[in-house]
């Protein structure tokens, strides 16, 4: 059988600076003008293809999704429309703690010419939003989501939402599931 597997490959965090208005940050076109051509990486490995990419928050340790999105055409052209900074804006506002944005990208791995399908992104972008939901269930993407009952494995400790120390199966589950 042919690994027919796409690749992504992660970039980021990048802090994405915004200002201090009434009412709260914003994000504003002025500082988003220099964004792409900040670091080498920024500008040549991302800019110009395709993917998903992912906005959130963090502060401290904490690390909050709060949107997920694909590229249709590249991440240059997608990730700062007007749409997405007024998403990106709510977001913003919506946490009164000191938060900081920042975007993370996936970046597709084009390997003999291989072109990336449209259905593969939103693929991908269906299955991070539902992972996403598990982490911050007030994500901003209201398309994608699955409505079913979700599931809640308890006893493994650390990063599941069973809190304290794991039981011995649960650190068996914890190892095989990686």
């Amino acid at each position: 059988m042919k690994n027919n597997l796409k690749k992504f490959r992660p970039f980021g965090p990048f802090e994405i600076k915004f200002e201090n208005m009434p009412g709260g940050k914003r994000i504003t076109r002025d500082l988003l003008k220099n964004f792409w051509t900040t670091t080498h990486e920024l500008n040549n490995k991302i800019r110009p293809v395709k993917g998903v990419y992912i906005f959130g928050m963090k502060v401290t340790s904490t690390i909050l999704p709060c949107y997920i999105g694909k590229t249709n055409n590249t991440f240059e052209r997608e990730c700062f429309t007007d749409r997405n900074i007024n998403i990106y804006n709510g977001e913003i506002i919506r946490y009164a703690r000191n938060y900081k944005p920042f975007i993370f990208f996936l970046v597709y791995q084009q390997e003999r010419k291989q072109k990336i399908s449209d259905k593969v992104l939103r693929e991908l972008e269906r299955y991070l939003i539902n992972l996403a939901v598990e982490k911050n269930s007030d994500l901003a993407n209201t398309r994608g989501r699955e409505d079913k009952d979700r599931f809640d494995i308890i006893e493994i400790g650390g990063r599941g939402r069973g809190r304290g120390a794991p039981t011995k199966e649960g650190k068996f589950y914890k190892k095989m599931m990686d």
